[in-house]
């Protein structure tokens, strides 16, 4: 079976023509939905994976990620947790193309992972599908990482942490993070990884003033500002995982959806905590995520 699929994020725009679980030809442009206003979405789709729908006239078109957000093409309501392949598929979101035909962007997920807290993704939820994890924690590591508890195959429930987009914060808009220099020294990593670890249990004296601490150390001479950076890195990474072990348990094993560099820092923290991890392609678990939802439903 032949489907197209667009992976349509905050900054980029993928299209790929699949079979079964291949990849037969792809594009890619910056045209992310950051990038459109309302509109325009239909018309970027067509230019980029017109040729496709010309020539696949009974493909099933599948549109993943931000796109279904309240700034993409049509704001698709979440689906709630728990949720597998099949609810998932009810809850797909009709848009319409060109002649008659529809494409349907994958709703996204909404939970509840702790009283008084509530959880949202979009595009994560088919890369987990995709992952072959039946029972067992995967961590989604990108800018907002989300940590996700697989259930008998379906999304039990998830938490998300603003790690990246924090570290970013820090490094770019703080005076926390002004005094860092180049080249960095990767040794701060670790220590960061030590203060988060310190920062558990009885020893606890909060994020916030490790944070302040780390800007301290430099200024007064007790560290050198090379290893800053890393540090920070280092410190939000253990506090995010410091969480995540609280929530979920502390499992033997955790899957990691990441890009290789991001995937391996995890890797190292988790092994301080003496659980084992593995890493997924990231582009396989999309692309069999999807097939799993294409073959739940009977879409064209």
């Amino acid at each position: 079976m032949r489907f197209i699929v667009a992976d349509w994020g905050t900054t980029r725009f993928r299209g790929y023509l699949i079979e079964n679980e291949t990849i037969l030809d792809q594009v890619s442009s910056d045209e992310g939905v950051s990038a459109l206003r309302k509109g325009q979405h239909r018309d970027v789709f067509l230019r980029q994976c017109g040729p496709w729908l010309n020539a696949e006239p009974d493909a099933p078109v599948l549109l993943v990620g931000m796109v279904g957000s309240r700034e993409g093409w049509v704001e698709a309501p979440y689906a709630a947790c728990p949720a597998g392949p099949s609810e998932i598929a009810r809850a797909l979101a009709p848009v319409d193309l060109e002649n008659g035909r529809k494409g349907y962007i994958i709703p996204g997920l909404f939970c509840e992972p702790a009283p008084g807290a509530v959880d949202v993704m979009r595009g994560e939820e088919t890369l987990v599908l995709g992952a072959g994890i039946e029972n067992g924690l995967i961590c989604s590591a990108g800018t907002h990482p989300k940590w996700i508890e697989m259930r008998n195959g379906r999304i039990e429930r998830f938490a998300t942490y603003m790690t990246g987009e924090m570290y970013a914060l820090l490094r770019e808009h703080s005076m926390i993070g002004r005094p860092a220099t180049e080249p960095e020294d990767p040794r701060g990593f670790d220590l960061g990884l030590d203060a988060a670890q310190r920062n558990s249990g009885d020893n606890r004296v909060g994020l916030l003033h490790l944070l302040f601490s780390a800007r301290a150390s430099v200024v007064s001479g007790r560290m050198n500002s090379n290893l800053l950076a890393p540090y920070l890195s280092g410190l939000l990474t253990g506090d995010e995982i410091n969480g995540a072990l609280s929530q979920f348990g502390r499992p033997s094993s955790v899957t990691i959806l990441a890009a290789p560099e991001r995937a391996e820092l995890y890797i190292h923290a988790l092994r301080r905590h003496g659980i084992k991890a593995e890493t997924k392609d990231m582009q396989h678990a999309l692309i069999a995520g999807l097939a799993r939802i294409v073959r739940e439903h009977a879409i064209g």
